[in-house]
């Protein structure tokens, strides 16, 4: 009986702990979305700047130095933007584990480019 109660105790917080991270997941997922949102709006903004800049340089309107100001801006936001996708597709891969999907590499259904040890092609999903 003691064996029998400990199991289901263990169950319920493997169960609870499985709750837990697809819920951290979905919550990260969402803040990350949100996140990129702006990034991507703002990285716009910013390459028409750094383009406006360029055509005020070449019509002879304004020093380079302009120019410099507006890629110096550009660059932090598309590196934000790029982590920030990172982030996100790291999460989704996270969700994916918390709801219990794998990928076995040693499947017989798996078989990476021949002579490779690496794979070159997403692996095979179960259920």
């Amino acid at each position: 009986m003691a064996a029998w109660e400990q199991t289901r105790i263990e169950y319920e917080q493997t169960v609870l702990a499985a709750f837990r991270d697809v819920s951290n997941a979905l919550i990260t997922r969402e803040k990350l979305e949100a996140v990129r949102e702006i990034l991507v709006q703002a990285v716009a903004a910013y390459r028409v700047d750094v383009e406006v800049s360029m055509q005020r340089y070449m019509a002879g309107k304004s020093g380079y130095f302009e120019v410099l100001e507006a890629q110096q801006q550009l660059v932090p936001a598309e590196n934000a933007l790029a982590q920030t996708e990172l982030d996100r597709r790291l999460v989704i891969v996270q969700l994916y584990e918390a709801l219990g999907g794998g990928w076995h590499l040693t499947d017989p259904e798996w078989s990476g480019p021949a002579g490779s040890s690496s794979p070159a092609s997403p692996p095979a999903r179960h259920r």
